[in-house]
C-alpha cells in the first residue's frame, strides 16, 4: 500500500502495472480491495490505480463535510502526485458518481467513463430519498448494525458467497462508525447529475447486472444511456450488483472492449 495526502486528508492506493491509465473506484462503504479480481486481469496490459475514497479502506477520516465533489477533487490530487494527466475511470454504484463527476467537472483528464451499477443520485425523487434513507438509516438501526449486515450481505451476495463475506466485513466496518458513515451518506444523498448527463462529452460505458437488486438502477441507467450522447450499453449475464465479481469474466471483457474503443 502506498499514500499520499490531499486536501487535508490522507488518500491510500495502490499503483500497478504499466501504460494507458485505468483508475477504480470503489462503492459506499467499501474499499480498493473490491478491485482485485481487475487488477489482477488488466495490470499486464495497463497501468491500474485503485484508491480508497476520503473516509473508507485505509484512508483517512476527516471532519469535514463529505461530497462527491471533494472525493473528485481528491482523486484529481492523487493523479496530480502520480504525474498521471488522463485516465479511464471506472467507477462501480456509488464510484459511479465519482467518475460522472470527474468527466463533468474535469473532462480533459478523462478518455472515458464506465459507470457500473451506478445511478444519477439517491436523491432524484421522493421514492429515491426514501429508498435510500431506508438501506442506509432506518434498516440499520431496526435490525442493528451486524444483523443488518448479515441480511444485506446475503442479499448482494447471493451469486458469490465471497461477495456476501465481503460486504459484511467492509461495509460493517464502515457502518460501526456513526458518524463517519453519515458523513459519507450526506455526500450520497446530495449528488444529482440527472440535469447535468448531457453534459458528459467523454465516451461513457453503462454496466447493469442481468438481476436488478436495486431496481431504480435500472430506471436510472435507460435515463442516462439516453441523455448522455453516444453512451454504450451492456447488461453482465448471471450478475447482480456485484457484478465484476459476479462474472468477472464477462465484466472484464467488456471494460477491456471499451477501453480498446478508445485507443
Amino acid at each position: 500500500m502506498a499514500s499520499v495526502t490531499v486536501n487535508g486528508a490522507t488518500i491510500a492506493y495502490d499503483n500497478h502495472g504499466e501504460g494507458e491509465a485505468l483508475l477504480l473506484i470503489h462503492g459506499i462503504y467499501s474499499s480498493r480491495q473490491q478491485w482485485q479480481q481487475q487488477v489482477t486481469h488488466f495490470k499486464d496490459k495497463y497501468r491500474v490505480i485503485t484508491c480508497d475514497l476520503r473516509g473508507h479502506g485505509q484512508s483517512s477520516t476527516t471532519p469535514d463535510t463529505y461530497s462527491v465533489k471533494l472525493f473528485t477533487d481528491d482523486v484529481i490530487a492523487l493523479l496530480d502526485e502520480l504525474g498521471i494527466d488522463k485516465v479511464i475511470c471506472l467507477g462501480h454504484s456509488f464510484g459511479g458518481l465519482v467518475a460522472q463527476e470527474l468527466a463533468l467537472s474535469y473532462p480533459e483528464r478523462i478518455r472515458g467513463i464506465i459507470l457500473a451499477e451506478t445511478m444519477y443520485g439517491l436523491c432524484s425523487t421522493p421514492w429515491d430519498s426514501m429508498a435510500s434513507m431506508m438501506m442506509n438509516v432506518w434498516l440499520p438501526k431496526m435490525f442493528g448494525v451486524e444483523n443488518y449486515m448479515g441480511l444485506i450481505s446475503q442479499y448482494f451476495g447471493i451469486y458469490t458467497p465471497g461477495g456476501a463475506a465481503y460486504i459484511q466485513q467492509e461495509a460493517g466496518r464502515h457502518l460501526a462508525d456513526p458518524v463517519n458513515q453519515e458523513n459519507i451518506l450526506m455526500a450520497s444523498l446530495t449528488f444529482d447529475s440527472r440535469w447535468r448527463l448531457h453534459q458528459i462529452n467523454r465516451p461513457t460505458l453503462l454496466m447493469v447486472g442481468q438481476y436488478p437488486h436495486i431496481p431504480m438502477i435500472y430506471v436510472h441507467n435507460w435515463e442516462m444511456y439516453w441523455r448522455i450522447y453516444g453512451a454504450k450499453f451492456s447488461i453482465i449475464p448471471n450478475a447482480g450488483h456485484l457484478l465484476f465479481w459476479d462474472n468477472p469474466t464477462v465484466f472484464n471483457r467488456e471494460v477491456e472492449k471499451f477501453a480498446a474503443s478508445l485507443s
